[in-house]
């Protein structure tokens, strides 16, 4: 277990505090403890939904990336059977 050596203040309304103590005892865990592991299980639940979307970011900016490509294959394939097909009648019909 890690060393306790700092602390953070915080202000709470009467109901609040009267509530955190409430599911403390009932849990039969001090008020401190109840309020660390209940902060701490919200912390990470959001630095999971940070980091997943940042990750989910990443992969929407990759995919667009990726599907601008196959668009540029795409164009450059229609323009060079247009072209092949042009030089084929132009063969074709002016000879």
């Amino acid at each position: 277990m890690a060393i306790k050596d700092d602390y953070i203040k915080i202000r709470v309304s009467k109901e609040q505090k009267a509530l955190f103590k409430d599911i403390a005892k009932k849990k039969k865990i001090s008020m401190s403890e109840f309020m660390i592991v209940a902060t701490e299980e919200r912390a990470l639940r959001e630095k999971e939904k940070f980091e997943g979307t940042k990750s989910l970011e990443l992969r929407v900016s990759e995919l667009e990336q990726k599907l601008q490509e196959i668009k540029l294959k795409m164009e450059r394939s229609k323009a060079d059977k247009k072209k092949f097909f042009k030089n084929f009648f132009l063969l074709m019909f002016t000879n």
